[in-house]
């Protein structure tokens, strides 16, 4: 009879053809004289198996307890038995309940994209399929082994994570600004709906205390294409400065109203709108309430994938133009399942345009 050599190896379990040979091997052991018999540190060293396995083994399928005779002064083992161990790891096995649904592919696929790469989850597992993964789980799932932390990805480090609270909003105020400059309770419903192609909100993400500069980001609401573009400094100047550079571009075909903030640098409407003449010649600029960001929702949802990027505490006038591109056309070419159907901006805009 061939021995066991189970070597301490992490979730290495014994097989139930081992368990018949721990069973042969075992009861001709305990069977012995006092003389003869090995003890279970001996029996363990000279079979290859670590102690604490064994120990734990032999419980699982003695027929009884071990005994220490106080007047021999030795211990009587009694006989193990496969079947009844063999029975029992079943049992212990159906306690567990449902297996994972990840294997360690995908786990270290799935560390790969949201670690790394900075995906959320949905756009992890919409990029992963692409790539040949069969038998990924849903969304839901891979939530729900997040939050008990054994994918190797924990609650915090995705972009968003589902049943965070939300602080409760402030009362709207109405907010001080120019003569003469629309409120957004004057925008029509098919921009408010997002049912009609070619509304836009702008917004501005400043540097950090003694940077320079910062960045404009303007998003059409119905397909969420953004364009970002760096500015020199937070001034009205340099805002249109950075417009007219997208308007060169050619991409912007229909404009018919920008909804945004009541910053210093967006406060001349009647500027701003000169910028989209040939565009469209009743572009109207539309301003939310005071301390009403969620107003404008795109945008400020953007923004947070920005900071996904460039953290609080960046100095934009030293980010290189070429990273901010880098980053528009990484947020541009996320999968969107609940607002685009699994498009994403690039594509819904380019369709649209």
């Amino acid at each position: 009879m061939r021995k066991l050599k189970l070597h301490h190896v992490p979730m290495k379990h014994f097989r139930e053809e081992q368990r018949r040979i721990l069973q042969h091997l075992w009861n001709d052991n305990a069977n012995r004289g006092r003389n003869t018999r090995l003890s279970l540190r001996a029996f363990a060293k000279q079979n290859g198996i670590p102690h604490a396995t064994l120990l734990r083994e032999l419980k699982r399928g003695m027929k009884g307890k071990i005994i220490f005779d106080e007047i021999k002064k030795q211990y009587f083992y009694p006989e193990y038995d496969a079947e009844n161990a063999q029975a029992n790891a079943h049992n212990k096995n159906a306690q567990k309940g449902t297996g994972m649904k990840f294997t360690i592919q995908h786990a270290k696929a799935l560390q790969h994209h949201i670690l790394k790469l900075k995906k959320s989850p949905a756009h992890a597992r919409h990029d992963m399929i692409k790539e040949g993964h069969t038998n990924l789980p849903c969304l839901r799932a891979i939530y729900h082994h997040i939050d008990h932390g054994d994918i190797g990805i924990l609650r915090g480090q995705t972009p968003y994570h589902p049943g965070t609270k939300r602080k409760p909003r402030p009362p709207v105020q109405r907010a001080k600004k120019c003569h003469g400059n629309l409120s957004i309770e004057d925008r029509p419903a098919q921009a408010s709906q997002r049912q009609e192609f070619g509304h836009y909100e702008m917004d501005t993400v400043v540097s950090c205390v003694g940077g320079r500069g910062g960045l404009l980001i303007l998003i059409e609401r119905s397909t969420r294409n953004a364009f970002i573009l760096r500015l020199s400094a937070i001034t009205a100047k340099a805002v249109r400065n950075a417009l007219r550079r997208i308007l060169r571009c050619g991409t912007l075909k229909t404009v018919r109203s920008i909804t945004t903030d009541n910053g210093c640098e967006f406060l001349d409407s009647k500027a701003l709108a000169r910028l989209f003449k040939d565009l469209n010649n009743t572009l109207k600029i539309y301003y939310t309430h005071a301390y009403a960001a969620w107003e404008k929702g795109s945008v400020e949802n953007l923004n947070r994938h920005v900071r996904r990027f460039f953290p609080k505490g960046t100095d934009f006038n030293r980010v290189p133009p070429r990273n901010i591109a880098i980053m528009q056309d990484f947020i541009n070419n996320i999968p969107r399942h609940h607002t685009l159907k699994g498009k994403t901006a690039h594509e819904a805009f380019c369709n649209a345009a």
